[in-house]
C-alpha cells in the first residue's frame, strides 16, 4: 500500500508587529500556530501556507522584513515550506525566502505567467502539485484574477493524461453561497479556471484556497474544492453575511489534507490560541 502525501494547509495568517485590530495579535497568534504544529506528532510531508503571510506586505513602502521575520519563525519547525500569493504579500520577498529555505533535491518548475507572478508546480513521490498565483492590479483588490498564460500553460499541463494534480491558491475560484465573499473576494475568471479543471476532474485531487479566513468544503462537477480557515481572524461567511467583520476569537485552522491514489482526504484542525 503507498503511504499517502500528507500536507498541512495554513493561510491568512497576517503576521505584524502591532495589533491588527483591537484584541488581535498577529504576531503572538503567529507564534502560537507555529507552536502547536510543533506538537504534531503525525507525519507532515510539507506546510503549505495558502497566502496572506503578513498584513501590509503588499504595500510599495514595505521591505518585505515581516514575511522574512514570519518564514524564518516557522522554517524553525524543520519541516518544508510552500508557499501561495495573497493579496496581502510581499511576492519578491515570498519567492527569495522559498528559493532559499526549498530542499536541496526538491524541483520547481515555474508555470508561464505574466512577469512577477509566482506560479509553479512540482512532485512529490507520484504525485504532481500546482501552485497557481491570482494576485493581480490593486484596482481590483481584493479580487484576484488568473492571466492568460497562466490559463494557458495550465491547460498544457492539464493535456498530460499521466499526472495527477492538487492545485493550491489564495482566492477562491467558485461562488461560495455568501453575499459579501462573492461580490468582492473571488477570481474574476474563476468560472474559466473552473470549467477547464472541471474538464480534467478524473485527475484534480482538490482544489485548496484561503483569502476567506474560514473552512469551508464542497464539491462542484466532480471537483474537490476546499479552504482553511485563519490563525489571524475571521469572518462571517453565511449567505446573508453582507460585509467582512473581523471577529477575534482566538482560534486557528489549519486543514491536514492527505493525497494518494484513491483521492484526497481533508481533516480540518484547530487549535486554541493564547492570546
Amino acid at each position: 500500500m503507498t503511504v499517502p502525501i500528507r500536507i498541512l494547509q495554513i493561510g491568512d495568517t497576517h503576521w505584524a508587529r502591532e495589533p491588527i485590530a483591537p484584541g488581535i495579535d498577529s504576531l503572538a497568534r503567529f507564534d502560537s500556530l507555529c507552536d502547536w504544529i510543533a506538537s504534531i506528532e503525525e507525519p507532515i510531508d510539507f506546510i503549505m501556507h495558502t497566502g496572506d503571510w503578513v498584513h501590509r506586505g503588499q504595500l510599495a513602502d514595505d521591505s518585505g522584513h515581516s514575511t522574512r521575520c514570519a518564514w524564518k519563525r516557522i522554517c524553525h519547525l524543520g519541516i518544508p515550506i510552500l508557499t501561495a500569493v495573497g493579496n496581502h504579500d510581499h511576492r519578491h520577498a515570498l519567492r527569495e525566502c522559498l528559493t532559499e529555505s526549498l530542499p536541496k533535491d526538491w524541483k520547481l518548475h515555474a508555470l508561464d505567467s505574466d512577469l512577477e507572478r509566482l506560479a509553479y508546480w512540482f512532485t512529490l513521490a507520484n504525485e504532481s502539485f500546482l501552485v497557481l498565483d491570482a494576485r493581480a492590479s490593486q484596482q481590483i483588490d481584493p479580487r484576484g484574477e488568473i492571466c492568460p498564460r497562466q490559463l494557458a500553460a495550465l491547460e498544457k499541463l492539464l493535456a498530460d493524461t499521466s499526472r495527477t494534480w492538487t492545485v493550491f491558491m489564495h482566492y477562491p475560484p467558485i461562488n461560495l453561497d455568501c453575499d459579501w465573499i462573492d461580490r468582492t473576494m473571488l477570481i474574476e475568471n474563476g468560472e474559466h479556471l473552473h470549467a477547464l479543471l472541471a474538464s480534467h476532474a478524473n485527475r484534480i485531487r482538490g482544489v485548496f484556497f484561503g483569502h476567506i479566513h474560514r473552512p469551508v468544503c464542497c464539491m462542484k462537477q466532480s471537483v474537490l474544492y476546499a479552504s482553511t480557515g485563519s490563525a489571524a481572524m475571521h469572518f462571517p461567511n453565511l449567505p446573508g453575511d453582507a460585509q467582512a467583520l473581523m471577529q477575534s476569537d482566538p482560534i486557528a485552522f489549519a486543514n491536514y489534507i492527505s493525497i494518494s491514489q484513491h483521492g484526497a482526504l481533508v481533516k480540518t484542525q484547530w487549535t486554541m490560541l493564547s492570546k
